[in-house]
């Protein structure tokens, strides 16, 4: 297991990591994104996960397997804080419903992230 306190991202967009990256560097934390619920549960088994970002822009049957297999792998002290898109309610509310400790628009997500990551996902609330 690596020792050094990381941050999982379930995302598929290539173009927002980079800043995801950045801000989690900034606060000591490494950075391990996954595409597949089993890539994500697998990066969970052999890191020191403080923070489970899940981007709800994937494709649902892939955000929601990995919702369901975290609330049995993760530790106890790892947060989960899903993001999407405000129109699509049904998707955050289901977030909320298979166990993020928060879930955030896009938006809020985006401008939040340099505290969200500081905070290893305490300041989030939803």
């Amino acid at each position: 297991m690596t020792d050094r306190e990381t941050v999982l991202v379930l995302t598929s967009n290539l173009f927002f990591m980079p800043r995801i990256e950045a801000a989690a560097e900034a606060h000591g934390l490494e950075t391990v994104s996954a595409s597949t619920a089993a890539a994500l549960i697998k990066a969970a088994e052999s890191h020191t996960v403080s923070l489970v970002l899940v981007d709800l822009e994937m494709e649902e049957p892939i955000w929601t397997e990995a919702l369901e297999s975290l609330k049995v792998h993760k530790g106890a002290g790892t947060r989960v804080v899903a993001y999407g898109p405000h129109g699509e309610p049904d998707s955050l509310r289901k977030a909320r419903e298979l166990g993020s400790d928060a879930v955030l628009i896009k938006r809020d997500f985006s401008e939040g992230l340099i505290e969200l990551l500081a905070s290893r996902g305490a300041s989030a609330t939803s």
